[in-house]
């Protein structure tokens, strides 16, 4: 677990130093728009991280699971989410929930999950009554932990878009299937989910942000269950490149968590 924690902060460290060598050498000036992030909602934005910008999205979840025989309570830290710009158009990702803690009846699990890679692409921005529209594409890489990985790779492809209600309230959703690989009955099989994300948002004065949303997935294949949520916060930016997230949420099946909370972070460089 120490090997890939170095290897985790390595990477954030590295590619921050190159960042801002890049920024150095060209002269260039700081993002003028405020931050936008892809947490703490399930839903992802279509806006993408200006070019030659590194974000950083992080947090701590805590979720509890109650069924008729026992009880589990989740922490994951640090929920880490990186950001590259490599055009307008484009932007590279790096995914990794890091440590998942389990307490369960029957005792205590740690680990270290898989790591996501993909790529966000701009495709349309708002235009009228059209909406700000971007793909965004990742695959899931089995580098967990026994335990806390799929095993298989897992790819997933999303439609994001954003529609402008009004000056100060908007309407984000994204829509997409992944492929899941499975072994059952020493057979390996595939078969596929859709996600969904519908979160609706609002300005409160220029720095604070309220959302609700309704988030989760169908399930096509046997033993494979739909899973639905709903979940509430706040953003609040503390500057035009940082910003703090606070969100809580409910189960709406019997095979999500009861209940979620969690804190988060964001910052993007250059400052």
């Amino acid at each position: 677990m120490g090997f890939k924690l170095g290897l985790l902060v390595a990477i954030l460290l590295g590619g921050a130093a190159a960042l801002g060598v890049d920024a150095a050498e060209e002269g260039m000036t700081p993002p003028t728009d405020p931050i936008v992030t892809d947490r703490p909602t399930d839903s992802a934005s279509p806006v993408l991280v200006p070019r030659k910008t590194l974000q950083l999205e992080l947090g701590y979840k805590f979720s509890r699971l109650d069924t008729a025989s026992s009880r589990t309570d989740t922490q994951v830290f640090p929920d880490l989410l990186a950001r590259y710009g490599i055009s307008r158009k484009v932007e590279l990702r790096l995914t990794a929930s890091g440590w998942t803690f389990r307490d369960t009846d029957t005792g205590k699990q740690d680990g270290f999950t898989d790591v996501s890679l993909g790529t966000k692409i701009a495709l349309a921005d708002a235009r009228g009554k059209r909406p700000q529209m971007s793909l965004l594409a990742d695959v899931n890489l089995p580098v967990g932990d026994p335990g806390f990985t799929d095993d298989y790779l897992i790819p997933k492809v999303l439609f994001l878009a954003t529609h402008g209600l009004t000056d100060r309230l908007g309407l984000t959703y994204n829509l997409g299937p992944s492929l899941v690989t499975r072994k059952k009955n020493n057979e390996t099989r595939s078969d596929v989910t859709l996600h969904y994300a519908v979160a609706l948002s609002g300005e409160v004065g220029e720095a604070v942000n309220l959302f609700g949303e309704i988030y989760g997935a169908f399930g096509y294949g046997d033993d494979l269950p739909d899973r639905h949520s709903i979940q509430a916060g706040t953003t609040i930016l503390l500057s035009r490149n940082v910003q703090i997230d606070i969100r809580g949420g409910i189960g709406l099946v019997d095979n999500v968590p009861d209940w979620l909370a969690g804190v988060g972070f964001a910052f993007r460089l250059p400052l």
